[in-house]
């Protein structure tokens, strides 16, 4: 069965001996989500963005004190448009090399953002990166439009990406289990949200099952689909959670932490290598 899905032909990856793929978080909260992907084989690093919420200038600062460039980045894989997620600045600045992957069900609300026909490969189930490394994807439930969650099937081990999950059903446990290093959200801290100013309607919004996960539904989600190395928490609330409060709730987990911010990114998370 063929998982082009729009994106460009590409020759399949070499052997899993010669790989080594990392993530970085440059940033994930309400303020704006991007994390990079690279894939290094015989001393070629190429690179990978997974949502664009921050600026363009913002973006290529964080690069660059990685070592990295937009001259670097082949793919750019957007989980959904909200704008924390797809900065719109990004509308004149995306670098015309790069393939931009949307998923099928927000295909029709990119003109809104800007993005018209060359600028948007989308997909449903499956598309590959322009080295060929196959990505699989399974909507969740997300406000109107949904969220793809996705899986990078890397040789050597797999990337699981989960973020503004509502709720984390059969099939995306399915879809992301026993990957290598699983990246899922963990918004809030219920009994904080309670007792927040913040509206009614934005906290049913929050809760209801279409908005976000809690650190709870977080462990839960994690338990059923059992990393096997490590796990990174994205888009804690600052409002509403606490980086202390979460650590806290995974003492003695069997796989390694990294909690995320929005004000610095994180230390590279070895996924193959």
């Amino acid at each position: 069965m063929s998982i082009t899905d729009g994106a460009p032909t590409a020759p399949p990856p070499p052997a899993a001996t010669s790989l080594t793929a990392e993530l970085c978080v440059l940033a994930s909260g309400s303020a704006g989500n991007c994390s990079v992907l690279t894939l290094s084989r015989s001393g070629v690093r190429r690179a990978c963005l997974i949502d664009l919420g921050l600026s363009p200038r913002r973006t290529t600062r964080l690069l660059g004190e990685l070592g990295l460039g937009l001259h670097h980045v082949d793919d750019i894989v957007l989980t959904h448009l909200d704008t924390d997620h797809f900065h719109p600045g990004w509308a004149k600045a995306l670098p015309c090399h790069c393939t931009l992957h949307v998923h099928a069900s927000h295909a029709d609300s990119c003109p809104h953002f800007g993005l018209f026909g060359l600028h948007a490969a989308p997909f449903e189930s499956a598309f590959r990166l322009r080295d060929g490394t196959p990505v699989r994807s399974v909507l969740a439930a997300h406000d109107d439009h949904g969220v793809a969650t996705l899986r990078f099937c890397l040789p050597g081990g797999c990337l699981g990406f989960a973020t503004d999950v509502g709720r984390v059903t059969d099939p995306i446990v399915e879809h992301l289990a026993g990957v290598e290093v699983l990246a899922i959200e963990s918004n809030y801290c219920p009994v904080m949200q309670e007792n927040s100013g913040r509206p009614a309607f934005l906290k049913r919004r929050i809760m209801g099952g279409a908005g976000h996960l809690s650190n709870h539904e977080a462990i839960e989600a994690i338990a059923r689909i059992a990393p096997r190395s490590h796990v990174v928490l994205l888009h804690l609330s600052r409002q509403c959670n606490d980086p202390d409060l979460v650590a806290s709730l995974h003492e003695g987990v069997a796989y390694g932490l990294t909690i995320t911010s929005q004000d610095r990114p994180t230390g590279w998370v070895r996924i193959v290598g």
